[in-house]
Order: C-alpha cells, then sequence, then structure tokens
C-alpha cells in the first residue's frame, strides 16, 4: 500500500509539473507602453518649419497576459530618432526585456536594434515603412537576429482644417536568420489622436501569429506618448 501511496504521489507532482511549463496555443492579452522623447537638435525645413532632427526617448511596456491574469512581458529602453529629411529616419535603440510567456517559464534578454524609416505624407493619408535588424542577447538560450518589417497606413480625419483622430492600420512580420524562417506576424489596426504637441496616444486591436508560445495572441493595446520640450 505504501508503494502505490508513494507512486500516486510521484505522479501528481509529475503531473502538477507538467502542467506548470504546458505552452500556451493562443492568449489573451493587454498591452501598455509608454515613451517620453527628448528633443536633442531642432532644425527648419525649406519652407521654415521647424521639426526634431535628433530626439532620445525613454520607452517602458507592460503586458498582461493568460487570459489577462497576470504580466507576461516587462520592458524597458531608450533609443534615438535622427531625422535625415522628411521621408527618411534613423533609430538605433537598446532595452532590456523580462517575460513569462506561459507558467513555469521565464525569459530574459536584450535587444539591440537598428532602424530606417521610409515615411511619406500625402494630403489625405500617409505611409510608413519601418526596416528594423535586431540582435537578442539571450539569457541561458542562443542568441538571434531577426529583421522586421512594419508597414503602416494613416488616415487622418480633418474637420476645419483640425485633426480629429486619425485611423490606422499596420502589419509587422519577423524573420528569424537562426530559424532561417518567418516566425512572427503582427496585425494592428485603431485609432490616434494628438491632443498637444507634447502628448498623444493611441488605443488599437492586435492579432499576433508565432511559431513559439503562444502561438495566437488576441488583443487590445494602449499607446501613451509625452514629449518634453
Amino acid at each position: 500500500m505504501k508503494i502505490i501511496i508513494s507512486i500516486a504521489a510521484i505522479f501528481l507532482c509529475s503531473a502538477s509539473a507538467f502542467s506548470q511549463t504546458v505552452p500556451l496555443d493562443s492568449d489573451i492579452q493587454i498591452w501598455n507602453d509608454t515613451s517620453v522623447s527628448f528633443p536633442l537638435i531642432k532644425s527648419k525645413d525649406k519652407k521654415g518649419k521647424e521639426f526634431d532632427r535628433l530626439s532620445l526617448s525613454i520607452n517602458g511596456i507592460l503586458r498582461f497576459g493568460r487570459n489577462v491574469s497576470r504580466p507576461v512581458d516587462e520592458r524597458i529602453g531608450v533609443g534615438f530618432s535622427y531625422r535625415i529629411n522628411r521621408y527618411f529616419s534613423l533609430t538605433p535603440d537598446v532595452f532590456y526585456r523580462s517575460a513569462q510567456p506561459f507558467k513555469g517559464r521565464r525569459d530574459y534578454e536584450s535587444r539591440f536594434r537598428f532602424a530606417v524609416v521610409l515615411e511619406n505624407k500625402w494630403k489625405t493619408f500617409s505611409l510608413a515603412d519601418r526596416n528594423q535588424i535586431e540582435y537578442r542577447l539571450r539569457n541561458s538560450r542562443q542568441d538571434t537576429v531577426r529583421y522586421r518589417n512594419r508597414l503602416r497606413f494613416d488616415y487622418p480625419l480633418i474637420k476645419a482644417k483640425k485633426e480629429l483622430f486619425t485611423p490606422f492600420v499596420s502589419d509587422e512580420i519577423f524573420y528569424d536568420f537562426q530559424a532561417r524562417a518567418w516566425t512572427r506576424n503582427q496585425f494592428f489596426v485603431g485609432i490616434g489622436k494628438k491632443f498637444n504637441n507634447n502628448f498623444s496616444t493611441e488605443i488599437y486591436y492586435l492579432l499576433a501569429k508565432d511559431r513559439s508560445s503562444p502561438k495566437t495572441i488576441n488583443g487590445i493595446g494602449v499607446s501613451l506618448k509625452f514629449k518634453v520640450d
């Protein structure tokens, strides 16, 4: 009898441990990110309009997952944005990430990124294409390099020459050079609102597909953007 009880106890403990580390196929999440930018160098365009040539930004990200039951992703980083002209800008940055995608799993990594952003604004809409190389320095796991391409379409709604808000749609694809495959896709649709020159926000729906866990993420997100002149 003691042997049977011992075997049963071992089985239950093993099952409990296994249940803690089962990857998720799908998840519902809430994404929150806040950025504070500090213009360092200002310039003027051909029409004499002032713009930020070089800016420093501090960024914080917090994501709730496991069906919005707990934090699963925390990030903090710093970066620069250098605008070459109205069409091109460069954005190097670095941040640290701690994540718990499912119970029993913890990931730590530092990311070093460099992006070239191409964008143009027309009378009624704008397009932006970000091409980014990302080196992931990961704890207890093999480092990887990814290429990320994000295309974004904005359509400002204007009344009496004043922008009310801006609907947008965006899609980003990820190519992992280690896996030699496209491993992730992120789709966003939402609206943005610029309240003044120092504060704007975005609210959006997101759908992410990934080869790793969770494989499918549905969620909503809020972005807060502050500018300190």
